[in-house]
């Protein structure tokens, strides 16, 4: 029976994996560049009829008909490092991204870029074409005159700022501005932002605990720590940290807690994070009595605990955070 022939995207799945030389690539760039061949020959130097096979072969190992499509193809290599990846995809990377991304050029930071998260944060309002302080008067516009003038990246934590069409009256966001060359320097500059208010807003509310509740922590035997939703941890009391060490601690991740050695007790079953231990009273349920073993940094030795967890709840009844106990169970041996 005689097979069909493949279809060009076929013939890309099945290329897959196979590397591109270094001489093909520096003329899959310089196609992209809109030269022609005597043009690409004289600036690698090469004969015309060399680089024409070089092109030839490209239309062919990456399945393509005509340069413009070899274009597309060199933009992509050089967006995402890989000729591996569905064109479609590319929208879901900037366009459809749930990130705030865009781009902005010269040193009035003009818009030349935004996807569609970053429009909604502008009130979706045109932006291209408009200088970052036009549309943001009360936003960032000296860091972005530090990063275009030094060409060092900066990223800005729990950034404050107003966008979006949101009531609060500030919103919070992690930004990442990164400098993208140019012939003379820096051009322009490639903004990131994650969008970080609730996370900060019930960080502060965990905060806002007054002095007496934080005095009554300390006179409490048990170790007591406090937890926001997002797992940063906001309150350690002097028992706990008698336990845990001085701190700073480090959000709850599964990279903060190897320090520990959290295993299960009774199976002696390794666990690879105390979310997983709290992740019950993150859904909103308290739990008792669960017995770890675990490494007491402060102590410099195993111990076996008990942890109770209850969770903290925001006026409108979802979970804000956690509070939980530490306590060290001794064993007691017969007189």
């Amino acid at each position: 029976m005689k097979k069909s022939p493949e279809t060009p995207e076929a013939e890309r799945r099945r290329a897959r994996g196979r590397r591109l030389t270094d001489r093909q690539s520096v003329v899959l760039d310089l196609v992209a560049e809109g030269l022609e061949n005597k043009e690409i020959g004289y600036r690698i130097g090469l004969s015309e009829q060399a680089v024409k096979e070089h092109v030839s072969t490209l239309l062919q190992r990456l399945a393509v008909r005509n340069r413009a499509s070899l274009a597309e193809i060199a933009t992509r290599l050089r967006i995402v490092g890989t000729i591996d990846l569905e064109p479609e995809w590319l929208e879901y990377v900037f366009q459809r991204s749930p990130v705030m991304k865009a781009i902005v050029r010269g040193p009035d930071h003009v818009f030349v870029a935004a996807n569609d998260a970053y429009r909604r944060a502008s009130g979706d309002r045109e932006i291209i074409g408009r200088p970052f302080g036009e549309v943001f008067p009360e936003g960032a516009r000296s860091v972005l005159d530090e990063v275009y003038a030094s060409g060092r990246p900066q990223v800005l934590h729990d950034f404050r700022g107003r966008w979006g069409s949101e009531p609060e009256p500030n919103r919070y966001a992690e930004v990442s501005l990164q400098p993208l060359p140019g012939a003379d320097g820096v051009a322009g500059i490639s903004i990131l932002a994650v969008d970080v208010t609730d996370a900060v807003l019930a960080r502060e509310e965990l905060a806002k605990l007054s002095a007496e509740q934080l005095a009554m922590f300390d006179l409490v035997p048990s170790g007591i720590v406090v937890l926001d939703r997002s797992g940063a941890v906001v309150k350690v009391n002097r028992a706990a940290q008698a336990l845990l060490g001085g701190g700073p601690f480090a959000n709850v991740t599964s990279e903060s807690a190897k320090r520990y050695r959290l295993r299960d007790e009774a199976t002696g079953r390794e666990l690879p994070s105390i979310e997983d231990t709290l992740a019950r009273a993150f859904a909103g349920e308290a739990f008792r009595d669960v017995r770890l073993r675990m490494f007491l940094p402060e102590l410099g030795r195993d111990a076996s605990v008990r942890v109770d967890a209850e969770p903290l709840r925001a006026s409108d009844g979802s979970v804000r955070g956690v509070i939980a106990a530490v306590t060290e169970v001794v064993e007691r041996t017969e007189p």
